[in-house]
């Protein structure tokens, strides 16, 4: 979706070639407008569908336990939505126009955690010391 928004709405995008045939496509339109954000919600609606499927075992668990189960869940929720975060997150000022530092947090935070599992997790289970 993001990449579509990049082709279309880019200082030389499909958008901007169409204007030179049809001036009348010209209008001052942001590249989140509400069809297109309802594209993006729903997106995110369905990335962050799995959350309702996986479920811990209903048993008592400790604090130590909690804690750990509700990072899984935040990472498993920030790998879910990590190609529509990171895209967010570098093309929010020079596509969307969005130079808000709220903006950067909430796709920044997500896309960090995203990447630091899916790069620091292999690395972790790789150089595992209790299986030796």
């Amino acid at each position: 979706i993001v990449a579509y928004l990049y082709a279309w709405y880019s200082t030389d995008g499909l958008r901007c070639q169409m204007c030179l045939f049809h001036p009348q496509h010209c209008d001052a339109q942001h590249p989140l407008h509400w069809s297109n954000l309802l594209v993006c919600i729903f997106t995110l609606l369905g990335a962050c569908s799995n959350q309702l499927i996986m479920q811990a075992k209903l048993k008592k668990y400790d604090e130590e336990e909690e804690c750990f189960l509700c990072f899984a869940r935040c990472a498993a929720l920030s790998v879910s939505v990590l190609p529509f975060s990171s895209s967010l997150f570098v093309l929010s000022a020079s596509l969307l126009h969005l130079r808000s530092v709220l903006v950067y947090v909430l796709a920044g935070i997500p896309s960090l955690i995203g990447w630091g599992t899916v790069l620091c997790l292999p690395m972790f289970a790789i150089c595992d010391d209790d299986n030796f």
